[in-house]
């Protein structure tokens, strides 16, 4: 790994938390209609993209297959955390819920942050300029997706700034890339895996959020600011 891949890997860790820390730390702030539609737009096109990435990469099998993997995966969680148990009280029940959304959001994180750090590996060792190219791609979602992501974790109950360390740590896991750069196979099913973790979350908040104008508008500009950034400057290798 050259020195210019080490910092543009660190740049993508530290660069979009850095901005997501200049957001308001009062917890009314992340529960404005606006921003939690915006949270769910951002989350929900991320699933539909990475499905899409999949698709592309991987083929029909391998998308329904390690996207039912990640689906199950998502189970899991709910399991270990008492999510789908009966609980006395909504307080309890809220608890439970919120424990499981947080895991479900990190390790999806995870997931896909290898796929990031495969992408900006595999152009800076084709050259620097498709490197970079990688890179500016992969910044500009990562800091809307960090922005929506630090949404939804404050609002499943986690503190604005213990949030963003626990996204710092995970961030990290972008330098899992260097071990899986020449493998395209498994890019595809990280791909999907990360897909199918998140779909369970963001599916059951898009079915009990509460719709008002702010709330769809939020979600819209969410939507379209990151496939935006997706589609403008595809970071795929």
């Amino acid at each position: 790994m050259n020195t210019y891949t080490f910092l543009a890997l660190i740049a993508i860790s530290v660069v979009p938390l850095a901005i997501v820390a200049g957001l308001p730390k009062r917890e009314q702030f992340f529960h404005n209609p606006l921003v939690k539609g915006f949270g769910l737009g951002v989350y929900a096109s991320l699933v539909l993209m990475l499905l899409r990435e999949g698709l592309e990469r991987g083929g029909v099998g391998t998308t329904l297959i390690w996207g039912a993997v990640g689906l199950g995966v998502s189970v899991c969680i709910g399991l270990v955390f008492k999510e789908f148990h009966h609980h006395h009280n909504n307080e309890e029940e809220h608890k439970h819920h919120t424990r499981a959304s947080m895991w479900r959001i990190l390790v999806s994180d995870f997931f896909h942050n290898i796929v990031d750090g495969i992408a900006v590996i595999s152009g800076f060792a084709l050259n620097p300029v498709i490197g970079f190219t990688s890179f500016i791609g992969v910044l500009g979602h990562q800091t809307i997706q960090q922005a929506g992501q630090q949404v939804l974790l404050v609002e499943s109950g986690v503190q604005s700034k213990k949030a963003i360390l626990i996204s710092l740590l995970v961030s990290l896991s972008i330098f899992f890339g260097l071990f899986f750069s020449e493998n395209e196979s498994l890019e595809a099913i990280l791909i999907t895996l990360s897909a199918g973790i998140i779909l369970w979350k963001i599916s059951t908040d898009i079915l009990h959020a509460k719709w008002t104008a702010k709330t769809v508008f939020g979600f819209f500009i969410g939507v379209v600011l990151l496939t935006a950034s997706l589609m403008i400057i595809p970071h795929a290798h």
